[in-house]
């Protein structure tokens, strides 16, 4: 793919939001909300919210909420860890 294409948008429904942002609490992940409007990036650590209207993100910049019916998708960040050696 070409990087002046565009891809069309991903859109989740507010399950499957729900789902990813309580996986990747349960794992201490980080997360990256797209927001639907704005077409605004979140990145940060997806925390537990009793409020089931609003996303809970602690960003670099501090603790930011996002109501769920703005967000278009989420994808988790996953690190993963390499042990031992490895050659070039």
């Amino acid at each position: 793919m070409n990087n002046k294409e565009k891809r069309e948008p991903v859109t989740m429904n507010v399950k499957e939001i729900r789902q990813e942002i309580r996986a990747a609490v349960s794992m201490g992940e980080q997360i990256v909300v797209f927001i639907s409007h704005t077409r605004e990036r979140i990145k940060g650590i997806a925390g537990h919210s009793n409020d089931p209207k609003r996303v809970k993100i602690t960003t670099d910049e501090g603790l930011v909420w996002v109501p769920i019916s703005n967000v278009e998708s989420v994808s988790r960040v996953i690190r993963l860890r390499i042990e031992g050696t490895t050659e070039e």
